[in-house]
């Protein structure tokens, strides 16, 4: 799997524990949509995030604009949680 570092963009002042500005994840599978990723917080839907994705065997990333759509903790006694995010840009 490979590591994702994000960067929220805006963040929902009622969520009862937002994740922190930035934090890295790792990509669980990717398509033309979006990518699937695991995290140690917990995602707010419709949270815009700046992700910098890999690029395989170089030494950059591509800074991408996300749109998470849904969040859900891995398993009962887990502390990990997996997010669907959406391509915006």
């Amino acid at each position: 799997m490979l590591e994702v570092h994000a960067r929220s963009l805006l963040s929902d002042q009622t969520a009862s524990a937002p994740p922190p500005k930035e934090f890295d994840g790792r990509i669980h599978n990717l398509s033309n949509g979006g990518v699937c990723i695991l995290s140690s917080y917990p995602l707010q839907a419709a949270t815009f995030l700046c992700c910098e994705l890999p690029v395989l065997d170089a030494p950059v990333a591509i800074p991408t604009l996300m749109q998470v759509r849904w969040t859900a903790k891995r398993g009962n006694k887990s502390t990990s949680y997996i997010s669907g995010l959406q391509f915006v840009v």
